[in-house]
């Protein structure tokens, strides 16, 4: 039975997407073993896969982001450093076939060259390249002040000397700098449609864009003659922003709408005061259930999320709360599937403007549709699964 080693980024926008994936592997007789913090545990082991928990402690507790993004890439390899002094002698003793990591998990792929196994690398969010890092600037995507973008080279200087350290220590060449900024392996597994893939035409055959595999809906509990919903959150991570729904408080209040409000567990209860009439506000919801009934979905424009919004042809206002949610935000505007806002343009009046706007014109929705349709018909985790199982059998010779 071929063994996989799949390295995840412990956070709910990299681990749902590529759960399913995980568990067509399995149905199909290879064994996974799957890195991540005992939050997901039960979720991976319901995919038939082996949970294995990181030991590193920022991994073990990744809801600890550093305040600064600009560090991320640094810190990202001082993990991979950690992973590679502690862990590649019983990473070894697995004798895996080959390694998934995630395209945010370098070590990922330098554990996989120390091992010499085959790596995929597994995308929850856009496949980046120089194209569509200029696409971002060219759409207002770009770093807020000369300062950060200076911190910014810093950390990845700071990165690209650990990455000297680390192939001298171990005898391997590691991704190099494209690796540490764009996460890119010899197989690519990319978990959107090439319609919603900004710049898709300058990817070759190794970037599989397999659609998000969650499961398509069989219909939609919109009743005729209700007040229309619209769904607000900002994801699980950069949530605690009262002075936001503060403003959706006083944006949708009053409104001929039933709002369902996500807020996340980091906010104090009580912190908001009480929501407006109309308003049901819950620290968690069932979010595929409430954007099965939604008409408009208020959204961070993680990845994950917009891609569940689109699935039921929900037409999106996006309020982008970091860099690649931005770019996503765009490509949603772009495509004519929902507004894009920012984050300090995100007043009561703009908010109650741009929810009003799409779900006064039809044709958001009708645009959120032709996505949902390039999902659909894009191939899933099954279709991922054939090319990660092809590619694997292939490099390694085994059938």
């Amino acid at each position: 039975m071929p063994k996989a080693l799949f390295f995840s980024l412990p956070l709910h926008g990299h681990t749902n997407p590529s759960l399913p994936l995980v568990r067509e592997l399995v149905a199909r007789g290879d064994e996974v073993l799957y890195y991540s913090a005992g939050a997901f545990a039960a979720k991976v082991e319901d995919t038939g896969a082996r949970y294995r928990p990181y030991r590193n402690a920022f991994l073990a507790d990744i809801t600890q982001l550093p305040e600064r993004m600009e560090e991320l890439s640094w810190l990202l390899m001082q993990v991979t450093e950690d992973l590679l002094a502690h862990e590649l002698d019983a990473l070894r003793a697995e004798r895996p076939d080959y390694v998934i990591a995630d395209s945010v998990a370098p070590w990922g792929q330098w554990l996989g060259e120390a091992l010499g196994v085959p790596v995929v690398t597994s995308h929850s969010t856009f496949a980046f390249n120089r194209h569509v890092l200029k696409y971002a600037v060219s759409h207002g995507v770009r770093p807020k002040s000369p300062r950060l973008v200076l911190s910014k080279m810093r950390y990845i200087a700071k990165s690209i000397r650990l990455g000297r350290r680390l192939r001298r220590r171990h005898g391997v060449k590691g991704p190099g700098l494209t690796g540490l900024v764009f996460g890119r392996s010899a197989l690519n597994v990319v978990y959107t449609s090439r319609l919603f893939q900004p710049l898709a035409e300058t990817f070759d055959e190794r970037f599989q864009f397999v659609g998000p595999t969650v499961a398509l809906p069989s219909g939609t509990d919109r009743t005729p003659g209700q007040p229309p919903l619209v769904y607000v959150s900002l994801g699980t991570i950069f949530n605690a922003d009262a002075a936001f729904y503060r403003n959706c408080f006083e944006a949708f209040s009053g409104m001929e709408v039933e709002v369902i409000m996500s807020t996340g567990s980091n906010l104090p209860e009580g912190s908001l005061g009480p929501p407006p009439p109309n308003f049901r506000v819950q620290p968690y919801v069932a979010q595929l259930d409430v954007l099965q009934r939604a008409s408009a979905f208020v959204t961070h424009g993680g990845m994950n999320s917009v891609s569940e919004g689109l699935f039921y042809s929900v037409p999106l206002v996006v309020i982008p709360q970091m860099g690649e949610q931005e770019t996503v935000g765009r490509r949603v505007e772009e495509l004519g599937a929902g507004l894009y806002l920012a984050k300090r343009d995100a007043t009561a009046a703009r908010l109650r403007a741009s929810v009003e706007r799409v779900l006064a014109d039809d044709r958001f929705r009708q645009q959120a549709a032709v996505v949902r349709e390039s999902f659909r018909t894009a191939g899933g985790a099954a279709r991922a699964a054939a090319a990660v199982l092809a590619f694997t059998r292939r490099t390694t010779g085994s059938t």
